[in-house]
């Protein structure tokens, strides 16, 4: 399992990955899990200009998953962000979403960077992005309706 991760949104604004979090997404770009697109949306909370992901969901029943494609259909999705923010009396939220690319070393497409770009209009905190490939991941930040890569800061050593 990798250390967590820390990226770099801006300046002084950062976004905390755990390994747990990150050990989950990176399970499904192998085997036959990586035959196919997944994804979710990530669930954390935002502390002064930080993000802390906590958790995320993983494909469910509705989505669909094809080699180079993931829509996130499943209600599930929803429920779980709704479960989160309800348990943690309003501050735990979604904070974003990830998704898998079947390459090496994955970049954004253009599908991503549109529908991104409808995320970020609609939201006024920073909406972190990622995508998990084989060997790597591309992270990106999302805010005033510009997506942004975001640096890898330390994988944090416990």
């Amino acid at each position: 399992m990798p250390d967590d991760l820390i990226f770099r949104i801006s300046g002084d604004a950062f976004v905390l990955l755990p390994a747990k979090v990150y050990d989950t997404m990176n399970g499904f770009t192998l085997g036959t899990q990586g035959d196919a697109e997944a994804g979710g949306i990530l669930i954390g909370s935002y502390r002064g200009n930080h993000v802390q992901v906590r958790q995320c969901t993983v494909p469910l029943r509705r989505d669909l998953r094809e080699r180079y494609l993931f829509d996130r259909k499943d209600r599930g999705h929803q429920l779980a962000a709704t479960l989160a923010w309800t348990k943690s009396f309003g501050t735990e939220t979604f904070v974003g979403e990830w998704h898998t690319h079947p390459e090496d070393f994955p970049t954004p497409s253009m599908i991503d960077r549109a529908t991104w770009g409808k995320i970020v209009r609609r939201r006024a905190s920073p909406i972190v992005f990622l995508i998990m490939g084989r060997k790597g991941l591309w992270a990106g930040c999302g805010h005033r309706g510009d997506v942004k890569n975001m640096s890898l800061v330390s994988a944090d050593s416990p």
